[in-house]
């Protein structure tokens, strides 16, 4: 075999396994594309702001290696998180915001790799959230472990919260006002 037949077969594999990777991750886009964030931007009283945190990755609950393609959430960037009373809002470079309400939320966790990231035990920062199909779990890594530790607490109060509004939901205004109009 000459020289130029290997090197022709050569870059012709590397374009079949590049054309592979791009055509998975349009089928992994088109899955994940109607995953569902917050339906609304949380406006409650701010428990924590966290300037610059670098978000890894979605991934399912106890599948840390399979990433979620969430429109806003494909790739690693560096990004700020306001957590609030009422959901948190994360807001990574070059990407709209997204939302979660406090409903949502599951807790907070620890994690040493997930799908982009492999680092020391404990080492990411983990927000569970459920949308409405599935639990999933997005990984921040912080720059010290102080505003890691503060993430975590901010998590969870906002879980709580979350629950609360689920034990005691708001009265349906429409109903009563339906309710007045039949008597």
């Amino acid at each position: 075999m000459s020289r130029l037949t290997f090197l022709l077969i050569m870059i012709a594999v590397v374009i079949v396994i590049f054309a592979a990777m791009w055509i998975a991750w349009r089928a992994r886009t088109r899955r994940d594309a109607q995953v569902a964030t917050g339906s609304r931007v949380p406006e409650g009283a701010l428990i924590a702001h966290f300037p610059k945190v670098f978000y890894i990755s979605t991934t399912p609950v106890g599948d840390p290696l399979s990433r979620v393609a969430v429109p806003a959430l494909r790739y690693r960037s560096y990004g700020e998180i306001d957590v609030r009373e009422d959901g948190v809002t994360l807001q990574l470079r070059s990407e709209d915001a997204v939302h979660f309400d406090a409903e949502q939320l599951r807790g907070s966790g620890l994690a040493g790799r997930r799908a982009g990231k492999a680092v020391e035990n404990d080492g990411l920062a983990l927000m569970r959230w459920d949308s409405g199909e599935h639990e999933l779990e997005s990984a921040f890594r912080f720059d010290d472990s102080a505003q890691q530790r503060a993430f975590l607490s901010a998590i969870d109060r906002a879980t709580e919260l979350g629950a609360a509004i689920d034990a005691h939901p708001a009265p349906d205004m429409n109903r009563n006002s339906q309710e007045e109009g039949t008597r």
